[in-house]
């Protein structure tokens, strides 16, 4: 790729997030023109790709010449988040210990 292809900003049509996630797979995508599944919900059904890449920064870069057309442009990821949950951790002293006797 040439210095001018990447610098030339360019958008995608209007993609479902299902297209999104695979013409993106695993990636971070910053995208415009948002079409929510309900008001105020989270879920996208369909949005306009304006940046994509392996890392969190290298949409963004590529989004900056779009600030001015769009006031709101999202950053996603299309993969799976693989995230370990936190266990929880208890400390049983007699005190908890007592806390968590069943008293009928």
């Amino acid at each position: 790729m040439s210095a001018a292809e990447k610098l030339e900003p360019t958008i995608s049509e209007t993609l479902s997030w299902a297209e999104i996630c695979r013409l993106y797979p695993d990636e971070w995508v910053c995208v415009v023109e948002i079409e929510r599944e309900t008001p105020n919900g989270i879920e996208i059904r369909s949005a306009r790709v304006i940046g994509h890449g392996k890392t969190r920064k290298e949409p963004v870069d590529q989004s900056r010449s779009w600030r001015a057309q769009y006031e709101l442009i999202g950053h996603f990821f299309t993969g799976r988040i693989r995230m370990q949950p936190l266990r929880p951790a208890v400390i049983l002293d007699d005190e908890t210990r007592d806390a968590f006797r069943y008293r009928p």
